[in-house]
């Protein structure tokens, strides 16, 4: 335990946790760009604000272009490209969600219409886009990768209480 981290410990601070967001969306990205065929004709950006208690802690952006362009997933803003002629510019999604909700959304336990009724979710821009992002999702494996991060997350938190 490094001494800023036992300090903390001993004025009863807790060490900041990983968001949940800052483990999935890499792995999302990696299925995506083995099989881009997954993510169909979805074309658009998505910008995913994650919070922790109602707290902005980070921005994800997802850029796809349909099957034959690889997706990109990141923390960085992509530039957009450049619009040809008579070409529409690439429709635009913008999701605010809590990071502990983020595993529902992705394994599809928490569907975008009822959470936006419930307010877990805040989406801004084509919904029906938002809908297909949902589905990429679930293609993806989000329930076995939950399962199998909630598995890791476990065995490290073991770790950590063995060693105190």
């Amino acid at each position: 335990m490094s001494q800023q981290t036992l300090d903390e410990f001993q004025r009863g601070k807790r060490p900041e946790k990983s968001l949940h967001a800052s483990l999935l969306f890499p792995e999302i990205a990696r299925k995506l760009s083995d099989n881009p065929t997954l993510l169909g004709n979805l074309s658009g950006l998505f910008i995913v604000t994650v919070l922790k208690r109602g707290e902005k802690k980070d921005d994800w952006y997802l850029l796809f272009r349909g099957q034959d362009a690889k997706p990109l997933i990141s923390q960085t803003r992509p530039s957009l490209p450049q619009l040809k002629g008579n070409e529409k510019p690439l429709p635009m999604v913008a999701v605010e969600i809590e990071d502990r909700d983020i595993y529902k959304f992705i394994t599809g336990g928490m569907h975008g219409l009822k959470a936006l009724t419930q307010n877990r979710v805040k989406i801004a821009g084509d919904l029906l886009l938002a809908q297909q992002l949902e589905e990429v999702f679930y293609k993806t494996g989000g329930v076995d990768q939950v399962r199998a991060f909630m598995e890791k997350a476990a065995s490290r938190d073991a770790n950590t209480r063995s060693k105190l």
